[in-house]
């Protein structure tokens, strides 16, 4: 599959993409016993911290420093389960857009599409985005060896029914949580890349739809009926995803939320020249990209549906005959209404929405300190 690659490499390393080289009975299997390896270290990790909050937080310290990571966890839970429940429709989503309408059908279409998958920079964001968060999670893996393990500390805070202060137990429980770490930041980057780069594509596919929009004055036929199956086809596929995901994108927003200001009361009661500091200036940084990553490609998209408009009345659309005319009034007519990417169908993920987020979560933060005080 040529669309994608970089995510779909990411969901083959959390076992959410059994790679197209296991084709032997035991090669599934050995992937499919990955995969519930992963699901099961990951769920250990994300109850254990649950538990934790529960049965031994009391202060308002205590809460933000077990409560921001839980929902790190419990976030990259509900994506896996996500993305192995839609590993079908993901399928079926990239190839429709190596298919017709979607496929390009010449050269400059064929330039387009590679525009938007390469010089606007969803490979290279993929990339940067992913070395991003790995980075920041190798700097709390170094940070938690070296002032954790010393001491016979867990780097998170955790309930468990057995006594982890005992040396093979704790070995075996530290190592669980720096796995777990790990994983959980590849689970939100691989949904995080193949969510947006769906929505990316689709933005590649209205700028085609523009470009065949321009184009439709100069064939001696026009086959306007084309141009209308293409742009309804479009709307068609961007409520698929939107159906396929809400659940994940509607708890992203609340969870990035509820650690953003976790992670403001952390930092005001963190010393400024300590590896705490750091460690949650760097979580802040991949919170705050998780968010703008959402939100930049779904401004991105309501954009580009909205520019159709502009695209038929730049034309010279009074050349066509009045059925013509009348199809372009109906595609101007839909394309007035955006296809936007809404959480819960009542929040709308745009450049806008990173503004309320950060306002929301300052509230939050200003509430806790007034609690603690």
């Amino acid at each position: 599959m040529s669309i994608l690659q970089p995510a779909f490499k990411i969901l083959t390393i959390c076992g959410c993409w059994m790679p197209v080289s296991c084709r032997a009975v035991y090669a599934k299997a050995l992937y499919n016993l990955y995969t519930t390896l992963v699901l099961f270290l990951l769920y250990v990790f994300c109850i254990s911290q649950l538990l934790n909050v529960i049965l031994n937080v009391r202060m308002v310290d205590e809460l933000s420093d077990s409560f921001y990571m839980f929902i790190a966890s419990f976030l990259a839970c509900c994506k896996i389960v996500a993305l192995l429940i839609n590993r079908k429709a993901i399928r079926t989503l990239s190839k429709k857009l190596e298919e017709e309408p979607c496929k390009p059908t010449n050269v400059q279409e064929l330039v387009i599409q590679r525009q938007f998958d390469q010089s606007i920079g969803y490979r290279s964001i993929t990339i940067w985005y992913t070395i991003v968060v790995e980075f920041t999670v190798l700097c709390m893996i170094l940070c938690s060896f070296v002032t954790d393990f010393a001491n016979r500390k867990l780097t998170y805070r955790a309930w468990l029914p057995f006594n982890y202060s005992l040396p093979n137990y704790y070995y075996v429980t530290y190592f669980h949580q720096i796995v777990a770490l790990i994983g959980t930041s590849l689970v939100n980057v691989a949904c995080d890349v193949i969510v947006c780069g769906l929505f990316v594509h689709m933005c590649s596919q209205l700028e085609i739809l523009k470009h065949r929009l321009k184009g439709i004055v100069e064939e001696t036929k026009p086959d306007i009926g084309r141009i209308v199956r293409f742009h309804d086809y479009l709307y068609g596929y961007a409520s698929t995803v939107l159906q396929k995901f809400k659940e994940v994108i509607g708890i992203q927003l609340l969870s990035s939320t509820l650690v953003v200001c976790f992670i403001f009361y952390e930092l005001a009661n963190a010393p400024l020249m300590s590896s705490r500091f750091l460690q949650f200036v760097l979580y802040l940084i991949c919170m705050m990209t998780q968010i703008f990553f959402y939100c930049w490609y779904g401004d991105q998209l309501k954009v580009k549906s909205v520019e159709v408009v502009d695209a038929i009345f730049e034309m010279d659309w009074l050349c066509l005959d009045i059925s013509s005319r009348k199809s372009l009034l109906n595609i101007a007519r839909r394309a007035i209404i955006p296809i936007e990417l809404t959480c819960a169908y009542i929040f709308t993920m745009s450049l806008k929405t990173v503004v309320s987020i950060l306002k929301m979560s300052y509230s939050t933060y200003n509430l806790l300190q007034r609690t603690n005080a």
